[in-house]
């Protein structure tokens, strides 16, 4: 694909991912890549139906797909979600998912497994440096192999998976047929208006957002062909790329704006099949040449013709030594899928690259960009690189739109339920800008020393030796494992989220030992299912799905003082006052089934409130105790676990037995003694409080911060 229109189209494309591209011109009526695999998308709608919803996302792509598939599996909310392309991606553009996010989408079944065994996972990464061969020659060496990420990181799945946003779409639209919502397609935002006066109301009739849409495309000046509708909306969000139409009118008309760097470095990405002597092409490869510039290898899934593709991002702006001097928003338009090729193959050499089939490619300069806010007046929202764009290769910009779309659908839910203040959509800016700006400064340190210039952030590396540099670079990487993996993201104090620290607001002492942090995921574990004896990973025993509830995990302790504690957490639930009498709403009518471990038919465990998920956990091994032991506590018996994950089977005087560790999830998260943890939907902890009459209370109290009820007043820290 070497014509000027096509490099157009490409870079277009790569604006609305997570490529960094700046002000490339607009090519909507030129061809897409062709497909790189069979897809198997759902129907889409072709016009809008009605004139009032919800809510309405801008933007087919990962942040807006994962905001629609959560809502769809919520239930019961109006969602209109449009696309100005005429079908979705087929080739290209993102394709790295982290180990934090494939927990998310494996709380999102079938979508998780689904999107997993179509993956090439990544469990290796390998770093090569400049070399001589035995004449002198240059050349490069295996430098260091890693495990992708460190088992100190306690992740569930350790590795990376490569797949082409095309497929990950596909599985999301798939997702989102099954609960009865469909894209909107071909048509854009135009403009929207804002009711100040109605955007702080709490009428669940009031729809305070009108938007402009155009059917088709909007010409870069503003003007349209085809025929424009309004519609009337509670929430907009804009999940709409890197040249999102949303973000530019909230900067021209609500005082949002866009700030960043951009480096003078080119990059072309691009997926091929190849024939190589290179040993590591089926592992996460960085390639740094003497003079050639740097190359990095992500292995990913087999094309159509079931060979195995690789995308290769490719410093292209470096030839023996000599930079070019060209600026990289110039020299874009002049590359070719030839030239990514040849630079390839002068970074390899000495291995042998020989390209057998082009399925995509792009080339882009780096720069990184974030939004001064992703809300206007808590009703207008943005998500994904419509907030943030930078570079595509440490594999971040999918995974932090899709972690924004999680965090913004639950609370959304929430509110549009009427379980909380419209004023909790504050939580999502002020949790996820954070993340926002964690990743530009990561980024701008990453890519500046992948691309061999000197991070604005770290100027002392300009006098580091060719040694230390190297050094340097990995520890980069291994000291951002946290923040890549998704694994070590924390959230700040908020009525959400509530420290181990400052218990002394509800009247409690720090718990001594927790490992758990509030803000922060929970902690992988894995118990046995007592329904079924069946061993379990506890993250995944509450879906992300209808009707969107707390989970509340009672770490009770033995079978015998567990007895007497749950009798009183749930004597102390009946009770008029408390949070799961107090905060109720009308459940979706698309809620069919209820999580695995409650859909039993077992008389005398069913749930109090389906907002507030109890699972409860006995530190003993599951042949010591029965089920019908606990059918008198209601309200926590309902899911009831084992902490006895089993280890291993052995022999005895010729007999099999069994042998278990008892505790391990106590002892985990720091609560060898019990404990109450609350999760919030998204799986992040909330807040923990030990297992006694005051932590009760203290849950009251949290619930009284976090959610809303019409005869309370409104939390003040909101």
């Amino acid at each position: 694909m070497a014509a000027t229109e096509d490099r157009e189209e490409a870079n277009r494309l790569a604006c609305t991912s997570s490529y960094a591209c700046i002000d490339s011109p607009s090519s909507a009526n030129l061809p897409p890549f062709p497909p790189t695999d069979v897809h198997n998308y759902p129907p889409h709608h072709e016009t809008i139906t009605k004139d009032t919803y919800d809510v309405v996302v801008v933007g087919a792509g990962p942040a807006g797909l994962m905001l629609c598939t959560a809502l769809a599996r919520f239930g019961g909310h109006s969602v209109l979600c449009i696309d100005f392309r005429d079908e979705p991606t087929t080739a290209g553009r993102a394709d790295g998912i982290q180990p934090r996010t494939i927990e998310v989408l494996k709380n999102m079944e079938p979508l998780g497994t689904e999107l997993f065994n179509m993956s090439a996972a990544s469990y290796e990464r390998t770093f090569w440096v400049p070399g001589k061969g035995e004449n002198g020659e240059e050349t490069i060496v295996r430098d260091r192999r890693v495990q992708s990420f460190p088992e100190t990181m306690d992740i569930e799945d350790g590795c990376t998976l490569g797949l082409q946003q095309g497929m990950i779409e596909e599985a999301f639209l798939r997702d989102m047929d099954r609960n009865g919502l469909r894209v909107t397609r071909p048509y854009s935002f135009k403009s929207y208006t804002l009711d100040k006066d109605l955007a702080t109301s709490t009428d669940p009739s009031a729809h305070p957002v009108t938007v402009e849409l155009v059917k088709g495309s909007v010409n870069q000046d503003g003007t349209h062909q085809g025929a424009v509708t309004t519609v009337k909306t509670k929430y907009l969000v804009g999940c709409d790329g890197g040249r999102s139409a949303v973000r530019t009118y909230g900067e021209q008309h609500h005082g949002l704006t866009m700030a960043g760097d951009l480096l003078s470095t080119l990059w072309g990405a691009g997926d091929f099949v190849v024939k190589t002597d290179f040993p590591d092409i089926r592992k996460i490869a960085a390639i740094h040449s003497a003079n050639q510039g740097s190359a990095y290898v992500f292995p990913r899934e087999n094309n159509v013709d079931n060979q195995p593709m690789i995308r290769l991002y490719t410093q292209v702006n470096v030839i023996n030594g000599e930079k070019s001097t060209m600026h990289p928003q110039e020299a874009r338009w002049k590359v070719t899928a030839q030239d990514i090729m040849d630079a390839d193959k002068r970074i390899f050499h000495p291995y042998k690259l020989e390209f057998v089939k082009t399925e995509w490619w792009s080339a882009y300069p780096i720069g990184q960009r974030l939004i001064s806010r992703y809300d206007v007046e808590n009703r207008v929202f943005m998500a994904g690189d419509a907030c943030h764009t930078h570079s595509p290769k440490a594999g971040q910009g999918m995974n932090t739109a899709l972690i924004d779309a999680h965090n913004l659908s639950f609370k959304m839910n929430m509110v549009l339920r009427g379980l909380a203040h419209p004023d909790l959509l504050k939580t999502y800016n002020d949790e996820r800008w954070k993340i926002g700006k964690q990743l530009i400064d990561f980024d701008e340190e990453y890519a500046a020393l992948f691309s061999g210039e000197v991070p604005k952030s770290t100027p002392e590396v300009a006098n580091m030796t060719k040694e230390e540099v190297k050094k340097h670079f990995i520890e980069v990487q291994r000291r951002n494992a946290g923040f890549t993996t998704g694994a070590g993201v924390n959230y700040h104090s908020s009525p959400l989220v509530v420290m181990n620290k400052d218990l002394g607001q509800f009247g409690l002492e720090p718990i001594n030992g927790l490992k758990l942090v509030a803000g922060q995921r929970l902690l992988p574990a894995q118990v046995s299912r007592c329904m079924n004896s069946q061993p379990v990973r506890l993250l995944h025993e509450v879906q992300f799905d209808a009707p969107g509830s707390f989970r509340i995990y009672v770490l009770a302790g033995g079978v015998q003082e567990s007895k007497t504690r749950l009798a009183a957490l749930s004597k102390h639930l009946a009770s008029a006052d408390s949070f799961v009498n107090k905060y109720k709403a009308q459940l979706p009518k698309n809620r069919k089934v209820l999580h695995a471990a409650q859909n039993t038919g077992l008389t005398g465990h069913e749930e109090m409130n389906p907002f507030f998920t109890f699972l409860t956990i006995i530190k003993d091994s599951r042949y010591n105790f029965e089920i019908e032991h606990y059918t008198p506590y209601r309200g926590v018996n309902v899911m009831l676990y084992a902490d006895d994950q089993e280890v291993s089977t052995g022999e005895k005087t010729g007999e099999h037995f069994s042998e278990a560790r008892v505790g391990g999830t106590h002892n985990k998260y720091g609560l060898p003694n019990g404990g109450i943890v609350v999760c919030r939907p998204d799986g992040y902890v909330g807040i923990v409080v030990p297992f006694e009459q005051a932590g009760f209370q203290a849950l009251d109290k949290y619930f009284q911060g976090a959610l809303y009820h019409p005869s309370a007043p409104v939390n003040s820290k909101l």
